[in-house]
């Protein structure tokens, strides 16, 4: 049987992410001031200019994060990115596309995206709540994109409002409906509730993911999540041959 969950941390200690000091050369210019250690949600008060109090109660799994791909998918995938972080750009214009063709529109694999807010760059929250206020008109996925290809243009500035508008306008979404989703704070209980259950799942840095319950850790390129897909199915078909259930959870370390 294919150790799955070995395979997945050996070859995740060799991929850096945003966070755990293993920063991206971006990170650096954008980190805060505030002791990294510190707890994420403290650091979320107040980024980007937009005020954000600790909710009153948390969001559950199912109802967090959108979703790709079919609910059906042997292989179900949870994925937590922050925004700012240079990883998480580099996986979402490299690697991702490839794995949505591949893998998530036929039907293999499902993916659920969690905006991650790490407190480690100066407009990661603003930029998550621009996606969670785009998924609000359905318009979840290009503004994703964008945000990633364009991190460039909005990733340091002193207000990266203009730019926000700028992509979501080309994204199709309603400009005016996204502020007032931004002032209102909608997004703010899925935002903090998302931090919450990655840290709760040992989320330290970013990109951070689970597969089917084992956890994958850092940017990793195309090559090793085919091969990981490959081994995922391979336990799945044993554990059905056996008369196991064919979840394709690693069994425990």
């Amino acid at each position: 049987m294919p150790d799955i969950r070995a395979f997945a941390l050996a070859l995740a200690l060799v991929v850096p992410g945003c966070g755990g000091g293993n920063d991206d050369a971006d990170a650096g210019a954008d980190a805060s001031a505030d002791d990294p250690g510190q707890s994420v949600t403290a650091a979320m008060l107040s980024e980007g200019g937009v005020a954000f109090r600790p909710a009153a109660q948390e969001v559950p799994l199912e109802e967090l994060g959108f979703d790709f791909g079919s609910d059906s998918a042997r292989i179900k995938v949870i994925e937590f990115s922050d925004y700012g972080c240079g990883y998480c750009r580099r996986f979402h214009t490299e690697t991702f596309p490839t794995l949505l063709k591949d893998y998530i529109e036929t039907g293999k694999v499902h993916w659920k995206y969690i905006t991650y807010v790490s407190g480690m760059f100066q407009n990661g929250l603003s930029a998550a709540f621009v996606a969670e206020c785009a998924g609000e008109q359905g318009l979840f996925a290009p503004v994703n994109d964008l945000l990633y290809e364009r991190q460039a243009d909005w990733k340091n500035q002193g207000d990266p409002f203009p730019v926000y508008e700028e992509l979501a306008r080309e994204a199709g979404v309603d400009v005016d409906e996204l502020n007032a989703c931004i002032e209102e704070e909608r997004p703010e209980n899925r935002v903090r509730s998302g931090v919450v259950t990655g840290r709760n799942l040992g989320v330290r840095g970013t990109p951070a993911f689970v597969a089917n319950t084992v956890p994958v850790m850092g940017a990793q390129p195309l090559e090793w999540w085919v091969e990981f897909f490959s081994a995922m199915e391979e336990l799945i078909d044993e554990q059905a041959a056996a008369g196991g259930e064919p979840s394709g959870q690693a069994p425990p370390p």
